[in-house]
């Protein structure tokens, strides 16, 4: 199998597990995404989430008030600027968050159990080594030999 397939084929069974995920939490895996990343800082500002982790504004909007609708965040005005509104997660909120990372936790193992032992640990630092090798801005340029 060449690369291209190999990457194809772990972006099918990534995409079983965003739609596994959907159908445990009913939250699309973008708006996850937003709702971890407000569990794990404590509090985020919608400025600090829209810089930091690249989403537009206009797109996070939409996923803000869906989740706040969900009462999954809340949103609070800062006390020193009145106008910054920072967001934090609800008890259903963490609750959620929790039972994902839980399937996040059993999903892993349960992938990386396919292989047996040696071969395991051998593609974790493998792709230990990868992760830390990737330059993702160059991931599309045409001057990478294939």
């Amino acid at each position: 199998m060449n690369e291209n397939k190999i990457i194809h084929k772990l972006l099918e069974v990534f995409e079983y597990k965003n739609k596994y995920q959907f159908q445990t939490s009913n939250i699309p895996s973008q708006d996850m995404y937003v709702l971890e990343r407000i569990y794990y800082n404590k509090k985020l500002t919608i400025k600090e989430i829209s810089k930091k982790y690249n989403i537009p504004p206009s797109t996070l909007t939409g996923i803000i008030d869906r989740l706040e609708n969900k009462k999954l965040i809340q949103r609070f005005r800062k006390n020193t600027d009145r106008r910054t509104i920072e967001l934090v997660t609800t008890p259903e909120g963490n609750t959620i968050v929790k039972k994902h990372i839980e399937e996040d936790e059993l999903f892993s193992i349960n992938l990386f159990n396919s292989l047996e032992k040696t071969k395991k640990e051998t593609l974790k630092k493998l792709l230990e080594e990868l992760l830390q090798n990737i330059e993702k801005d160059s991931l599309f340029s045409q001057n990478k030999t294939l």
